[in-house]
C-alpha cells in the first residue's frame, strides 16, 4: 500500500473509531488514569519512574490521584464528533508556543492576583493598566454587599470620537468560592446588570466592546485569539460566524477549583477554556453519559430520574457524590472523563442544549494558583467589532 492510500485508510479508521466511541460502543480514550486516596505507595513508585502524578485535593475533599496518560491531539474528524455528541474536546498543547511569547503579561496577571489576594484594590489595577486607552472611560466602582463572592467590580463607558457607544462595561473580581480554605479568584468581564442577565439581551456592538475592555486591560488574551489552529478547529466546529466573549480569568489556588456545573445558556454554542500557565484537572462529559453513570453506580435506578435530578442539582447527597465522592471520581476517570490540563492545552465545552451539554468541574493542581482564560461561545452578529475577536476576518 502506498503512503498517499495508507493515510487514507488511517483516516478513516479513525474517524470510524471515533464514531464509535461517541456512540459508546468503544471505551472513551483515557487521558487520565485515576488512583484511590490510599494508593500511596503506587504514587511513589510511579513518581520515582518519571510518571506525573496529582494529587485531587478540592475544599477537604480528597477525591484521589491523577496520572496522566495520553496527550495524542485528536483528528478533527475526532474532534468534530465528540463536539457533535456534547462531549468535551480536549486538546492538548492547542496553543503552542504563545504561553512563551505571552510569558510577560501572564507573569505580571499573576503577581497581579497575589496582590489583589493580599487586599489591593482592583481599581487601581484597572486604572494602571488602562490609563492611557483611547476609548474606554472610568465610571466607578462599587461591591455588592449581597454576594458574599464578590470583592469590587470596576465599570467603563466605550467613547468614540467624544461619543458614548457602550455604557455599564465592567470587569468583577470575586472569590471563587465562598469558602475560606479557597483562595481562588477569578474576573469575569461582561455588561449590564448580572443578577437579571441583562448579557443576554446586550446588543454585539456592547459585547465587541466589554471583549475590547477584557483584551486592552490583559493582553494575553492575544495567546488565544491569535491562535490560527485554535481559530481554524472552531470554524469547523462552529460553521457559522461566532464570537468569544464573557471572558473569564481564572486564579484557581491550590484545595481550589470548581463543583460540577454546564453552561447551557440561551445563545450560547460552548466554550473555550484555555490554560496558559500551571496545571488543572477536569471532570467532563456529556449530561447523558453522566446521568447513565449515576445509574450504574446506583444513585438512581433509572435515567429519568438522574436527568431530572441534574436537572434539579439541589440534593446534597447528589452534590456530594458528583464532588466529594473519590469513588465516583474512580468511576468517571474509567470512563474517560477525567483531564490533566497544563499550560497551551484547551478544553472546548459543546452546549447544544439543556440536555446535550458538557457537564465539568475543576481541580486546582500544584503548589502555586495558576492562570487560565475561559471564553464563551456565541452566534456573531453584523455589528460585532472585529477588533475584539483578534481576527482579521
Amino acid at each position: 500500500m502506498d503512503k498517499r492510500k495508507h493515510r487514507r485508510a488511517q483516516s478513516v479508521a479513525s474517524q470510524r473509531l471515533a464514531v464509535l466511541q461517541t456512540l459508546g460502543k468503544l471505551p472513551a480514550v483515557i487521558r487520565a488514569r485515576h488512583l484511590h486516596p490510599d494508593a500511596a505507595s503506587i504514587v511513589r513508585a510511579l513518581r520515582q519512574r518519571g510518571r506525573r502524578v496529582w494529587p485531587l485535593h478540592r475544599r477537604g475533599a480528597n477525591l484521589g490521584y491523577a496520572v496522566e496518560l495520553d496527550r495524542t491531539f485528536p483528528t478533527t474528524a475526532a474532534a468534530q464528533s465528540t463536539w457533535n455528541a456534547g462531549e468535551p474536546v480536549f486538546l492538548p498543547g492547542m496553543l503552542g508556543a504563545s504561553p512563551t511569547q505571552f510569558a510577560a503579561p501572564i507573569q505580571t496577571c499573576l503577581r497581579m492576583f497575589d496582590r489583589l489576594r493580599a487586599g489591593d484594590r482592583f481599581v487601581d489595577e484597572l486604572q494602571r493598566r488602562l490609563d492611557d486607552d483611547q476609548n474606554l472611560r472610568y465610571g466607578g466602582s462599587k461591591v455588592d454587599r449581597t454576594d458574599p463572592r464578590e470583592v469590587e467590580r470596576v465599570f467603563v463607558d466605550a467613547e468614540v470620537q467624544g461619543q458614548v457607544v457602550a455604557n455599564d462595561l465592567w470587569a468583577k473580581l470575586a472569590w471563587i468560592a465562598n469558602a475560606e480554605n479557597d483562595r481562588s479568584l477569578r474576573i469575569r468581564f461582561s455588561a449590564g446588570k448580572d443578577q437579571i442577565e441583562a448579557w443576554m439581551q446586550a446588543t454585539d456592538l456592547t459585547a465587541g466592546w466589554v471583549d475590547q475592555y477584557a483584551q486592552r486591560a490583559f493582553p494575553e488574551c492575544g495567546a488565544i485569539l491569535g491562535c490560527r489552529r485554535l481559530r481554524d478547529l472552531l470554524a469547523i466546529l462552529i460553521p457559522r460566524p461566532h464570537r468569544l466573549s464573557e471572558r473569564i480569568l481564572y486564579n484557581n489556588a491550590p484545595g481550589g477549583g470548581a463543583v460540577f456545573h454546564h453552561d447551557a445558556e440561551p445563545g450560547q454554542l460552548g466554550v473555550c477554556f484555555c490554560q496558559l500557565e500551571g496545571h488543572t484537572a477536569w471532570l467532563s462529559l456529556s449530561k447523558r453519559r453522566l446521568a447513565k453513570l449515576l445509574v450504574r453506580t446506583h444513585f438512581v435506578k433509572t435515567m429519568t430520574a438522574a436527568m431530572a435530578a441534574l436537572d434539579q442539582n439541589d440534593d446534597a447527597a447528589l452534590v456530594r457524590w458528583l464532588n466529594r465522592d473519590a469513588t465516583f471520581t474512580a468511576h468517571l476517570a474509567a470512563h474517560g472523563a477525567l483531564f490533566v490540563l497544563q499550560a497551551g492545552d484547551t478544553i472546548l465545552l459543546p452546549s447544544h442544549g439543556i440536555d446535550e451539554v458538557a457537564w465539568h468541574s475543576v481541580v486546582a493542581l500544584g503548589q502555586r494558583p495558576s492562570l487560565a482564560h475561559s471564553y464563551g461561545l456565541f452566534p456573531r452578529q453584523p455589528d460585532y467589532a472585529m477588533a475584539a475577536s483578534g481576527n482579521d476576518e
